[in-house]
């Protein structure tokens, strides 16, 4: 785990924000048309309904209204912003970034972008570059999305996949401690074991698996998951990161878990093996599932508007996902 930054600027959030597509898709929905039940899905994952992009919109589209409302929280405008970073992995095209997009309908005309691909850990791997960025001096306000349309890539043929996922997109604004109104940043871990392509991943697409009649046939464009291994792998770090943030800190000095919203039962397994409660973990996956670099994002706007940040204690923000990747973000509230 990486040690607070010394000697350069001390960094913080100034505002959040969230969004989430007003169509929502049940789990008696889901029944449908595919080989599944509101029972089997509630008891396996925790989650009810999740939300689904509208025709008319696009990842850029979620991030936009999100940015907006992070903007609002912060009272500043769009051009105020020095850098945007989205964390996605369904963009609006391969290229250019759709930070890009995002910069240009908020107004950022001064500012550069750029997107980050690392799946469920984005977002937490994002705050993370922005905040060093601010800490060096490089920039003082950075936009952080993280947004997803997953609707697009999943297989509804899949019941192991398709269950799980939904659309959305969080953001925050980090700045120089001194102008911010929200948390103080006090490091984070990127992590990764690469290699794992059958265990989280869209295989089609880019240069290994180009799009060809082959690939469509084989619905490579589609996500792909190996369950069992995303389970255990999930729950041995997410215990792991939080014991990390006990062992230097105390257990005390924690106020509130937000994770990536992965599966209901990961997140218990996970708490059980670090010896804590449940009651510590702000959770939202029964109203969203899983929403890749969107989860905690949304999640902690969620948990500031549920009056779950409390001040001065510590807000820890595990993730994991394709790569595999793994981190953390700490902030103090």
């Amino acid at each position: 785990m990486a040690d607070p930054l010394i000697g350069v600027r001390r960094v913080g959030i100034a505002g959040l924000g969230r969004y989430v597509p007003e169509k929502i898709l049940s789990n008696a929905d889901l029944e449908k048309f595919v080989d599944t039940s509101d029972e089997w899905i509630v008891q396996r994952t925790g989650i009810k309904e999740r939300r689904i992009a509208a025709k008319d919109q696009y990842t850029s589209t979620l991030a936009v209204a999100a940015a907006q409302q992070a903007l609002d929280d912060a009272g500043m405008k769009g051009e105020e912003i020095e850098l945007v970073i989205c964390a996605t992995v369904t963009g609006d095209q391969p290229f250019p970034a759709t930070a890009c997009r995002v910069g240009m309908e908020i107004g950022a005309k001064n500012a550069g972008g750029f997107d980050l691909a690392a799946a469920c850990s984005g977002f937490v791997f994002a705050t993370q570059v922005a905040s060093n960025m601010i800490a060096s001096g490089q920039y003082s306000k950075i936009l952080v999305c993280g947004a997803e349309i997953l609707s697009r890539i999943l297989d509804y043929k899949d019941r192991n996949t398709c269950v799980l996922f939904g659309d959305g997109a969080g953001a925050a604004i980090f700045t120089t401690l001194d102008i911010a109104q929200r948390g103080e940043y006090l490091g984070g871990s990127i992590s990764m074991k690469g290699g794992a392509e059958d265990v989280l991943a869209q295989p089609g697409g880019g240069s290994r698996h180009p799009a060809s009649l082959d690939s469509i046939e084989q619905r490579l464009h589609f996500m792909k998951m190996g369950g069992t291994k995303v389970f255990r792998f999930a729950v041995r770090v997410f215990a792991g990161l939080v014991r990390d943030v006990i062992e230097k800190y105390g257990k005390d000095e924690i106020g509130v878990i937000i994770p990536h919203q992965v599966n209901q039962r990961i997140i218990e397994s996970a708490m059980d093996q670090a010896g804590l409660p449940m009651d510590m973990v702000f959770c939202n996956i029964n109203k969203y599932g899983n929403t890749s670099a969107a989860s905690v994002a949304i999640a902690l706007r969620e948990a500031y508007d549920a009056g779950r940040l409390e001040k001065g204690k510590l807000v820890v923000m595990p993730a994991f996902g394709a790569g595999m990747s793994w981190g953390h973000t700490l902030l103090r509230w």
